[in-house]
């Protein structure tokens, strides 16, 4: 792996974006002509000048390190192209990372220090900035599930009874099944790289990272949401069931009564 070496303190931005829930590589890579330095199924490494790289990861984070504004903006125009519609939101994260020769490396709330910078360190912060982006869009749509959760619960409390539509409710309920499968298919968001298996430096600065950005509660939290969440669609569904059975209930009633009026009626005309 590339060493990048800097014998005087300074500092680098490293700037991350979550722009889908999942993006197609080989697409990406193709509208880039097939010009990154190292592909795997999960991620596109592209490099730009002597410093300069950008990460363009599967589950839908897009991750800059020294790459100028300017040029940011015009990948993340060409990634909505292949995304093919103006994507729900984009989330943004800023992360600093500062080389200070003879200083022990640590990661921070808002940056890590290295006393040497390498392509490798600069991979594995990278990865962990791209895994909580990936989160925090999780993050955002299960709390807005949440919310959806409380109106149908207060109008129980309120009214006594659903007054959201079938339709909206199994709408709702269609986006909480396919949230919880995104997230299971995800699972892969807490794999640990391969190369810190095999170095000890990468290694401690990985469970650093991860820890600094509480990727695994964060997860947890986020599935026992969905867990709870789903207990209540149970309880929705069976209430929908419930309506529906009223409904065809007085469906019938109702058509036995027209029945009744039309043979009265015949009756009453034939005397």
């Amino acid at each position: 792996m590339l060493g990048i070496k800097d014998h005087a303190p300074v500092r680098y931005v490293m700037q991350g974006y979550n722009v889908a829930e999942t993006l197609k590589l080989k697409e990406i890579d193709r509208m880039f002509r097939g010009v990154s330095s190292e592909q795997s199924s999960t991620k596109l490494t592209y490099r730009e000048g002597e410093n300069g790289f950008y990460y363009i990861y599967r589950f839908g984070s897009v991750i800059f390190f020294n790459i100028d504004p300017e040029r940011q903006r015009a990948i993340i125009e060409k990634i909505k192209m292949i995304i093919g519609h103006a994507p729900e939101m984009i989330t943004s994260e800023e992360f600093y990372i500062d080389i200070k020769p003879g200083e022990k490396s640590s990661v921070g709330f808002d940056g890590a220090v290295f006393d040497i910078l390498s392509s490798d360190r600069i991979e594995i912060i990278s990865l962990v900035l791209a895994q909580s982006m990936a989160l925090e869009f999780f993050e955002t749509h299960v709390d807005e599930m949440l919310k959806w959760t409380g109106k149908i619960a207060g109008s129980l409390k309120d009214k006594g009874r659903l007054i959201q539509s079938s339709r909206k409710i199994k709408k709702y309920i269609g986006q909480c099944i396919t949230a919880k499968q995104q997230l299971v298919a995800s699972l892969y968001l807490l794999d640990k790289p391969d190369e810190t298996w095999e170095v000890q430096v990468l290694d401690k600065l990985y469970y650093e990272a991860v820890d600094m950005f509480e990727i695994k509660d964060r997860y947890k939290t986020l599935d026992y949401k969905l867990r709870m969440i789903q207990e209540n669609l149970e309880l929705i569904a069976n209430l929908l069931q419930y309506r529906h059975a009223n409904y065809l209930e007085w469906a019938i009633i109702i058509l036995i009564a027209i029945e009744i009026f039309f043979s009265i009626y015949e009756h009453f005309l034939k005397h």
